[in-house]
């Protein structure tokens, strides 16, 4: 229960965090980029899919876990080819970690299928892990 709570609690942070900058005037170029647009859409979505899974792991509810790593697992493409805010010169590091980020998305999804809820806990902790570790190193901090 008490991972349960920690776990809420990153969640809602990231979705703050994604919806703090929200609204923020960008530049031109900024705004017409289209990976970029892509990438403002999709991390409010990230964060209430992930509120989502966590509460259907933890009833064991796999239908809901699946449908929402679903949403998460169509975005990859665009979140692969996406440009963070800051560190452009270290794409390659931004993608390896969308690249884990995905495995982990990926494995928790195999669990859930096997009703493994305690292991998919864990790889979706991990990937929980990725998506902190891409805003600390890639996220606009203005």
């Amino acid at each position: 229960m008490k991972s349960a709570v920690i776990i809420v609690s990153a969640i809602l942070l990231i979705q703050s965090l994604a919806f703090a900058h929200e609204g923020e005037k960008h530049s031109k170029s900024h705004k017409e980029d289209t990976h970029m647009g892509n990438l403002h859409k999709m991390m409010p979505m990230y964060a209430q899919a992930q509120a989502k899974i966590t509460a259907a792991m933890e009833k064991k509810d796999a239908a809901t876990a699946e449908k929402e790593i679903g949403k998460i697992l169509a975005t990859m493409p665009d979140l692969k080819n996406a440009k963070p805010h800051k560190n452009l010169k270290a794409l390659k590091a931004m993608r390896k970690i969308a690249s884990a980020f995905e495995e982990d998305i990926r494995s928790t999804s195999a669990l859930i299928e096997k009703r493994d809820f305690s292991g998919a806990s864990v790889a979706f902790e991990n990937a929980q892990r990725r998506c902190n570790e891409c805003h600390v190193k890639f996220r606009d901090q203005r």
